[in-house]
Order: structure tokens, then C-alpha cells, then sequence
């Protein structure tokens, strides 16, 4: 009576109207009663609650991290550019530099107070026990010390102690000195390129206004820092300080108009300038944390999908009665989609709460690691609130759309049925247009690795795994029955019927099956895909350098987190001198303008063409005097053949010709071309020389575990310098890929646990939707331990499944990016099988963790209870 009283007021041609009309009477209590629908089942609002929390907590984190760090920074840059009214430097910042008489020069124009050459080089300093102080990837320098009066753009005070006086006397910053053990009036360590190491005495520590993180600044005298760190004409700028009342803007002009051959800039535009350069570094950081938070929230989108899926069969009767009493179709996906805002709201806001909490964690962190990361109060920004919660909330009413319509489509007549309907995949569309998108994405895949270039295949293959993903999504709850099933009779085979049973269960709502092992099945794809790619990446560089380095030994500077140290000039004499060293070459750089164009030149000494093994296509791999040696590659293109006369331009500006006497098929170790020593030695000063490395083969009859141990003994002398084997060097150049593959994976890992989560959440509320089945089984005579083990079956084929099916995407989509990325140097691709193995095996293991709880709770069922409900 209640539904045909409800029909019969809307009338033939005013239904609408009228439920419309009366729809703001019933607002209020649908509203009472989705907030109470909450209230009373506040495990499931709590397990729905945390996938959101955790993927908009990793979004507000990344934001706060990142707007700190740059807060930060910006700080710096203020404190460095404070008074710094304009900068001369050079047109081409790889040339020699700005001579010093042009800082005298500049003071004798008008509105100028003070001038400052810039005078810096890199230095490692030595803790008080010999060991190379770590800055963490902070730059290590020295600097010429300028009396904080005379200086531009710098608040550094000296603390304790004295300003440098004598050539070998410095300053630290007091934060160093006291990481490295030191005290002000000890003797010290530190490396210098051109002259090696020095003995020094720290006769002072100095402080800046802000943190400078892990910043190593060692002041020398200026006279002294001029001799370590220029070539005694040139800085490499002058910073200006403009008299009182005088603009940026008039000094840069004056300047500019007495010095055309110079870059003038106003302090403003450095600033600008040094904080682009920031921001860019910044944002990929950004950019690439806030992607995994994003990972995770769609990961959370299928577990809201599934748990709101459920609740409408759940609450089947009770959203027909609604129906039967007058409650509008519209009111119902109302009701249900403010549960789902409610939801969204909770956790994107506990979510912001505890993203606070994670940047803070992320400092101490590497606080605590000593990555020499400056630290300052968190950056609260509107970005770092707004955009988690806008994420949140849009990503759980998404989610809870689908099933907040079937929640309106339900007919006031269902209320007279009994137990609550389950949904099946339903519609040949949804498996038809998922199999379109499969193979859609596994064409384009493949398309993609016939593309001439990296950037369109790169492309094409980005959209084949959109493709493919999606395809894998709606083609999956058709796979769930033979596939899932079949997992579970071969995982339920030693159970016998208990076995039986929980392979059945997935194929009762596939969609639903499907939907929980999809989250796994995107964590597992990416995990494959870049596992893929960083297992190729390591085996393409072992290759190369096993393939193109016949040296026993190779000898480079230490690395913090950057390139290695150069090694002081003259080192490849003394390592040659060892009795057990055969022959001996090296690599060096320098700049200069080749052709032209400025260019980082290297340069090569001793036998280059025994030492590397790269193939010649015309003339020597040992460059002679006035010679430059190229790629093909480099060659093609620039029209370099034999013979060929390249001009050169050194920084001092002096000229020369070199000629083409070698041409070789690319080699990633010689890069694009080389020079010999006699032009790197015209093109730096004899105190700035370096050796960037230096290949070492063993003399005749000598082992290589003889000449390691020799060239190890000889070094001493020079601390930084790091021996190694061959086996050894590769370690350290793919240590760097194993490293990254840790933080991806570990950032992946949150994907992983919300997707665990997931099932936790679908087995939990499938026990409530199948309490009155349990109950029947419980009664005629399942054990509490059976019921259990059908739980925990059925979860561990449900992750398996899911793993499997990510596995195959992310095994194919790393296989078709790395093969776009040939040309960078990836090699054949090298799947990570036994890291996969491991992986689908850690899956099933999941699955019964996942699943513990959900069983517990489905063992205790009360027979009489569950079958009188």
C-alpha cells in the first residue's frame, strides 16, 4: 500500500514534479539516516577510511616536503643574494672566468660600494680519524674567507676563533667541525685538486643565519684560495654591492656599459635565476612522490568501489523498504553518495593530518642518515591542504558513484526477498570492450618499439599500458572464474571439500573477485615493469663495462652522492711506477670551444686503445699530438672525416687547430670524442690539472689480486682515491640502480598494503553478507577451523590471481620500454624472474595475512543466530 500511495500521487504527467517538489521534506531524514547507516558500522567506515588515509597522507607529505625544502632554500638564496646588487660573469660560463682587475676596476664606478671575485673549488675534508668527511651530496668547497663587512651577499660570522690569516689556515662551519670530530686550534685534512692533500690548522668556526644542512664551506685566506682554486687571473665572478640609494637596475647598467663583453645581472634576476633552477630539481621530487600517492589512491578507489558494491547487497531490503515508504530513487544515490563524502571527508582529512606528520619523519629521517639536507619549520601552504583533500573526497565519491546508482535502481518489491543478491560480471559489453583494450594495448605496446625515435615510442607505449590496464580491469571478472578458480582448486586440492568450496566462492560474484585482486594486480604491474627496467639497466652497464674495459684495476676519487672526486694531477705517474702495474691510461676533462660550440672535452693518456676495447673504424684510439679522436656518430653528423681540421678555443682565448685522427664505433665508456694530454695541458693551468680516472692492468705474471692489493698500498698517500677491481667497479656503478629500485619498491609497497587492505575489507564484509550460508554450514557440521581455512583459501587465490595477472602486464610493458630505450644503451632486456618468483610467492602469503582477521570473525558465526537473521 505504502509503494502504490507513493506511485499514486505523482500522477501521469507530474511525477517528477512531484518528487522533486517534496524531495527537500525528505532530505533531512535520508541525511539522519545515512549518518546513523554510519554510525552503526563503524568497522567498515574505518577499514574504508584508512585507503584513503593513506593515499591522500603520501600526497600531503610529498606537497610538505618538497614546499619545506624550497622554503628552505629560498632562505638561503635570500641570505646569499641579501645585499648583492648586481654580478659580472663571463658570456661563456665555461671560459676562464672574470679577471680579477675587473673587481678593482668596478669599484671605481659610480654607486658602487663593493666588489667581491667569486674564488671557489672543490675540496674533501677529512674527519679528526682520516676519513673523508660526508656532506651527504651538500657541496663541499673551498672559498676564499672575506671579512663578513667586506663581503657581498654572505651573513657569515665567525663563532669561535679567528678569520684565516696564513696559507694553511681555515675556517669550517661549526656544525662540520663538529660532525667531523674537529676542534677549533686542531690540525686537520683536506684534499684539494691541484695540489693534493694539505695539512691545515682550523683556527675558526663560523654560522650562518640559516641552516645550511650539510653544507661544507672551507675558508681559506684569499691569498691562498686564489693560488688552490683559479688560475691567479680569473674568478669565476664578481659580485657587486651597490652604494645606498642606488637601484639594482643602475648599477647593472653602469656596469654593463663599462664591461660589454661580461653578462651583467641585477641581484634580483640571480636570485630568480638560482631559484628556477631550484624549483625545477624540486618539482620533479614532487612530481615523483606525489605519482606513488596517487598509485595508492587509485589502488583505494577499487577497495570504496568494493566496499560500497557490498553495502548496496547488503542493504537490499532495507533500500527497498526506503522505497516502499516514498524515498525517491534520486534520495537513495543521495544517501549512499553522502556516506561516500562523509568517508572521502574523514579520511582526507585525518589523511592531511598524518601527511604532516610523514614530512616531518621524512627530515629526521635523513637528518638521521646525514644527506646533508638543510631542515627548517614545515611549510603549511594552501597546495599542501586543498589538493589532498579536493583528491580524497573527489576519488571516494567516484568510486562509490556506480554503486550509489544501483543503491536508486533498487525497486520497493525487493524488500519481499530473502538474503541479499549478489551481483555477477555482468554484460558481454564489459568483457568485449576489455578485450578490445587488451589487445588495443598490446598492439600499441609493441608498435611503440618500432618507432624511429625514444620519445615517440616512449609515447606509444605509455598509451598501450594505459590501454592495457584498463583492458586488464574490464576484462578481468571473465578471467576470475577460470583462472581464480583454478588457483583455488590447486591451492585447496590437499583440503578436500574445504578446498572445494573456497574455489567456488570466487566465482560467485567475479566482479567482485576481480575488483578486490585488481589492486594487487596494479601494484604488481608496476613492480614487474620497473623491475624489468632495472634489472636491464644493471646488466647493460655491467656489460658495457665488462665488455669495454680490459683494465684489472680502476682508481677514482670517493663519491658522497655526486660524481666522484677528481683525482690530483700526476697520480697516473705515480700509480705507474709500481712495480706489479703494467700499463697504465687515464681520462681527463677540461672545457673549451670546439668547433664553435662550448663543450666538455675529455681527454686520454697512456695506451687508450689496449685499455678500452672499442672498435675502430678508421685511424687510432691513441690520440697523437694535436689530435681529436671521434665517434661515428659525432662524425656523421658534424662531417668530421680523417684528417679533418677542428678549430679550438681555449678559456684564456688563445687558438689552435686539432685534426681528426681516429674514428670509432660509439662507445659509451670514450663518449663522443677525446683529445690527447698535450691539448688538455694548454687548456688548464698546471695547479687546477686532474685525473678523472685511471685503468690499471697487471704486469706480466702478476694476478690481479697482487695488483690490486700494490696500487691499494701506494695510495695511501692520497686518501680519496678509491681502488677497485674490475667486479668491484661494476658493483659500485650498479649500486646506484639497486638503490633506487629500493625506494621505488618500497614506495610501491604502499600500493601493496592498501591493496592487502582491500582484501581484508571485501573478506570482512563478505562474511557479514554470507553470515546466514556460514551458519548453515556451521550447522550441519563445519568446524570452526574448516570455516577459517575457507577463508584463508579463498583470500590467498584471490591475491594470487591478481598478482598473476600484474605480473604478465608489468613483465610485458617493462619489455616494451625497455626495448623503446635501446639506443640509450639498454642492451637485451633481462627480466628479473627469480624477484618475480619471489614476489607471486610473498602474494600468497599476503593473502592468508590478509585474511586472518575475516576468518576469526567468520569462525565465531552462531549457527542459531546467523540462520534466524
Amino acid at each position: 500500500m505504502a509503494a502504490r500511495h507513493a506511485s499514486g500521487h505523482a500522477g501521469p504527467a507530474g511525477g517528477g514534479r512531484h518528487e522533486s517538489a517534496h524531495a527537500p521534506r525528505h532530505t533531512r531524514p535520508m541525511l539522519r539516516v545515512s549518518l546513523r547507516n554510519i554510525a552503526a558500522h563503524k568497522l567498515r567506515l574505518v577499514l574504508s577510511v584508512l585507503a584513503v588515509v593513506l593515499g591522500t597522507a603520501f600526497v600531503t607529505g610529498s606537497l610538505v616536503f618538497t614546499s619545506t625544502l624550497k622554503s628552505t632554500f629560498d632562505g638561503l638564496l635570500d641570505q646569499g643574494t641579501a645585499d648583492l646588487a648586481a654580478m659580472i660573469e663571463p658570456e661563456d660560463p665555461r671560459g676562464a672566468g672574470v679577471p680579477f682587475e675587473v673587481a678593482e676596476q668596478v669599484l671605481e664606478l659610480p654607486g658602487v660600494q663593493a666588489a667581491m671575485p667569486g674564488v671557489s673549488g672543490t675540496v674533501v675534508l677529512f674527519n679528526a680519524d682520516g676519513t673523508p668527511y660526508q656532506s651527504g651530496g651538500a657541496p663541499s668547497e673551498g672559498l676564499a674567507w672575506i671579512d663578513p663587512d667586506d663581503a657581498v651577499g654572505e651573513s657569515s660570522r665567525i663563532t669561535d676563533g679567528r678569520a684565516p690569516a696564513a696559507d694553511d689556515e681555515v675556517v669550517l662551519p661549526e656544525t662540520v667541525l663538529t660532525a667531523a670530530g674537529l676542534a677549533v686550534g686542531d690540525t686537520a685534512e683536506v684534499y684539494t685538486t691541484g695540489q693534493g692533500v694539505l695539512d691545515v690548522t682550523v683556527v675558526g668556526a663560523y654560522a650562518n643565519e640559516t641552516d645550511i644542512g650539510g653544507y661544507v664551506g672551507v675558508g681559506f685566506s684569499e691569498e691562498r684560495a686564489r693560488a688552490l682554486f683559479t688560475d691567479g687571473e680569473n674568478a669565476s665572478n664578481v659580485s657587486v654591492r651597490a652604494e645606498p640609494g642606488v637601484s639594482q637596475e643602475e648599477v647593472r647598467d653602469t656596469i654593463a656599459a663599462e664591461f660589454p663583453d661580461y653578462e651583467v645581472r641585477t641581484g634580483e634576476e640571480i636570485k630568480e635565476r638560482l631559484s628556477e633552477q631550484l624549483s625545477t630539481v624540486l618539482d620533479f621530487i614532487n612530481y615523483f612522490f606525489v605519482a606513488f600517492g596517487l598509485i595508492a589512491l587509485l589502488v583505494g578507489t577499487f577497495i570504496i568501489y568494493n566496499t560500497f558494491s557490498m553495502l548496496v547487497a547488503q542493504r537490499l531490503r532495507e533500500l527497498a523498504l526506503l522505497r516502499a515508504i516514498g524515498a525517491s530513487r534520486g534520495q537513495l544515490t543521495r544517501s549512499v553518495m553522502a556516506e561516500a563524502a562523509v568517508t572521502g571527508l574523514v579520511g582526507s582529512g585525518i589523511g592531511v593530518v598524518v601527511g604532516f606528520g610523514l614530512a616531518q619523519l621524512i627530515f629526521v629521517a635523513l637528518e638521521a642518515f646525514d644527506l646533508g639536507i638543510p631542515s627548517g619549520a614545515l611549510s603549511l601552504t594552501p597546495m599542501s591542504v586543498i589538493t589532498p583533500l579536493v583528491l580524497g573526497f573527489v576519488v571516494t565519491v567516484f568510486s562509490a558513484w556506480a554503486p550509489a546508482r544501483r543503491a536508486g535502481r533498487v525497486a520497493p518489491v525487493q524488500g519481499m526477498r530473502v538474503g541479499s543478491a549478489t551481483t555477477e560480471a555482468g554484460g558481454g559489453w564489459r568483457t568485449s570492450v576489455g578485450l578490445f583494450a587488451v589487445v588495443s594495448g598490446l598492439m600499441l605496446a609493441m608498435i611503440g618499439t618500432w618507432q624511429e625515435t625514444t620519445r615517440d615510442g616512449a609515447i606509444t607505449v605509455g598509451v598501450g599500458a594505459a590501454a592495457l590496464i584498463i583492458g586488464s580491469f574490464l576484462v578481468m571478472p571473465a578471467l576470475a572464474k577460470p583462472i581464480a578458480g583454478g588457483i583455488g582448486r590447486v591451492i585447496g586440492a590437499p583440503f578436500g571439500a574445504v578446498g572445494k568450496l573456497a574455489a567456488t566462492n570466487a566465482g560467485r560474484n567475479t566482479r567482485r573477485t576481480a575488483a578486490t585482486a585488481f589492486a594487487l594486480t596494479l601494484g604488481l604491474t608496476l613492480v614487474a615493469a620497473f623491475g624489468t627496467l632495472g634489472a636491464t639497466t644493471k646488466e647493460s652497464v655491467s656489460g658495457v663495462i665488462d665488455q669495454d674495459i680490459n683494465a684489472d684495476v680502476v682508481v677514482q676519487g670517493v663519491a658522497s652522492q655526486g660524481p666522484p672526486t677528481p683525482l690530483p694531477g700526476g697520480i697516473e705517474q705515480q700509480i705507474a711506477d709500481v712495480d706489479e702495474v703494467g700499463d697504465v691510461a687515464w681520462l681527463a676533462f677540461a672545457f673549451a670551444e670546439l668547433a664553435g660550440e662550448p663543450q666538455a672535452l675529455s681527454a686520454a693518456g697512456g695506451p687508450v686503445g689496449e685499455m678500452i676495447d672499442a672498435t675502430v673504424v678508421d685511424g687510432s684510439l691513441d690520440p697523437g699530438p694535436d689530435s681529436l679522436v671521434v665517434s661515428r656518430t659525432v662524425a656523421r653528423d658534424k662531417g668530421w672525416t680523417m684528417g679533418a681540421s677542428v678549430p679550438l678555443v681555449a678559456p684564456d682565448g688563445s687558438e689552435s687547430t686539432l685534426r681528426v685522427t681516429g674514428i670509432y664505433e660509439d662507445s659509451q665508456i670514450l663518449g663522443q670524442f677525446y683529445t690527447g694530454m698535450d691539448v688538455y695541458e694548454r687548456l688548464v693551468p698546471e695547479n687546477l690539472r686532474s685525473t678523472f680516472t685511471v685503468l690499471v692492468a697487471a704486469d706480466d705474471g702478476v694476478s690481479e689480486d697482487e695488483v690490486l692489493a700494490a696500487v691499494t698500498d701506494e695510495l695511501t698517500d692520497i686518501p680519496i682515491a678509491m681502488v677497485q677491481s674490475k667486479q668491484q667497479y661494476i658493483d659500485t656503478q650498479t649500486g646506484g640502480i639497486d638503490q633506487l629500485l629500493t625506494i621505488i619498491y618500497a614506495l610501491l609497497g604502499l600500493a601493496l598494503v592498501i591493496a592487502v587492505l582491500g582484501i581484508v575489507n571485501t573478506l570482512a564484509l563478505s562474511v557479514i553478507e554470507c553470515r546466514t550460508e556460514i551458519g548453515m554450514l556451521r550447522a550441519v557440521g563445519m568446524q570452526r577451523s574448516q570455516v577459517r581455512r575457507t577463508i584463508n583459501l579463498e583470500s590467498t587465490q584471490i591475491a594470487v590471481f591478481g598478482a598473476l595477472i600484474g605480473a604478465a602486464v608489468g613483465v610485458y610493458l617493462g619489455w616494451a620500454f625497455v626495448t623503446v630505450l635501446a639506443d640509450s644503451g639498454l642492451t637485451e632486456t633481462t627480466i628479473p624472474w627469480g624477484s618475480i618468483g619471489v614476489v607471486l610467492a610473498a602474494s600468497a602469503v599476503v593473502g592468508v595475512l590478509a585474511s586472518l582477521w575475516p576468518a576469526h570473525r567468520a569462525a565465531k558465526t552462531d549457527p542459531l543466530e546467523a540462520i534466524s537473521d
